[in-house]
């Protein structure tokens, strides 16, 4: 595995630590030692293009993603030797907080909105009126239109500001945290599955991090869950012709699971570039270990969120 960095290239900063480099000649980084244009193999150091870029500070973003999605399997062998690094830290970092803003507009979205029928005694709250504070009557179905549905079918459409900025803020913050503790419990899983004598190699854990890159498409699942409300109104107020809610979901779901299908996959190719005698352990890991422990994270932001969120809005009167 080579560091190598091209001659008219100026460094900038280290891609191994971040540190910034006074001499722009120089041979090596004087925090961490790490040596620019020699063998690296010793030290697993990261020589991918985005790490280039950024000890040049330049911006390597797009070009990583696309080096991380069309990985073939001589490219994950040379990313698999690779330990985590400023550069891989500082790539995922940015994606991680897209994603957490992604999932924040998931929630924003999905709290606050209310649709009730024409009867109070079909509604749970024995009232077609929100009883808390802070509700905008959005969206009514017209007459003759409204006085020829049916008895369950809704016929306004309330929605409440405050919870739904109260919920995109609480969703951003668990995510944070969420996305935080993931990869720290991907990497221990990493680690464990790993003969010992293999660990203290700090082996795929740049690509851990690089993996982020899968996270970024997750985002037009964000978006399209975000334009569910427009469906809502257009069937409320009987537009001529309006997409459908069902429909953002089916095609955001469709995106998603294309996505972490090929995450998941990529992993698994990973898993099968380490040693052939711990080769097994790795792919068992990152087959089923790594999506359980996905799955956990996915569902304890939804639940617990959720249930927070319905607590706190009882307790501040925003309920409907």
């Amino acid at each position: 595995m080579q560091a190598s960095v091209e001659d008219d290239s100026t460094i900038s900063r280290c891609p191994a630590c971040g540190q910034r480099l006074e001499k722009e000649d120089a041979a090596r980084c004087p925090l961490c030692n790490f040596e620019f244009a020699v063998d690296a193999s010793a030290t697993g150091g990261d020589v991918t293009p985005f790490a280039q870029a950024y000890a040049r500070e330049e911006s390597g973003r797009r070009r990583m993603c696309e080096w991380v999605w069309f990985a073939g399997a001589g490219r994950l062998k040379h990313l698999a030797l690779m330990r985590a690094s400023a550069a891989a830290r500082s790539f995922a970092r940015l994606n991680l907080l897209l994603f957490a803003a992604g999932l924040s507009l998931i929630q924003a979205t999905h709290h606050g909105w209310r649709a009730v029928t024409a009867s109070a005694a079909l509604e749970p709250t024995g009232s077609v009126w929100p009883l808390g504070q802070g509700w905008l009557h959005v969206a009514a179905t017209p007459n003759p239109y409204r006085l020829t549905q049916p008895p369950g079918a809704p016929v306004d459409l309330w929605w409440n500001p405050p919870q739904a900025v109260i919920a995109g803020v609480c969703g951003f913050l668990a995510a944070l945290l969420l996305l935080w503790l993931l990869p720290v419990l991907m990497r221990a899983g990493i680690t464990l599955a790993h003969h010992a004598r293999y660990r203290r190699g700090q082996r795929l854990t740049a690509a851990l991090l690089y993996s982020t890159a899968w996270g970024l498409p997750l985002l037009f699942s964000a978006i399209l869950l975000a334009l569910r409300p427009v469906g809502r109104i257009g069937a409320i107020e009987r537009w001529s012709w309006y997409p459908s809610e069902y429909g953002f979901e089916l095609a955001a779901g469709l995106i998603a699971a294309l996505d972490v299908a090929f995450w998941w996959f990529w992993l698994v190719r990973l898993g099968a570039t380490t040693p052939a005698d711990t080769r097994g352990r790795v792919c068992a890991f990152f087959a089923v270990g790594a999506p359980l422990i996905t799955a956990a994270a996915s569902a304890a932001w939804w639940f617990g969120l959720d249930a927070a969120l319905q607590a706190l809005f009882t307790s501040w009167k925003l309920h409907f």
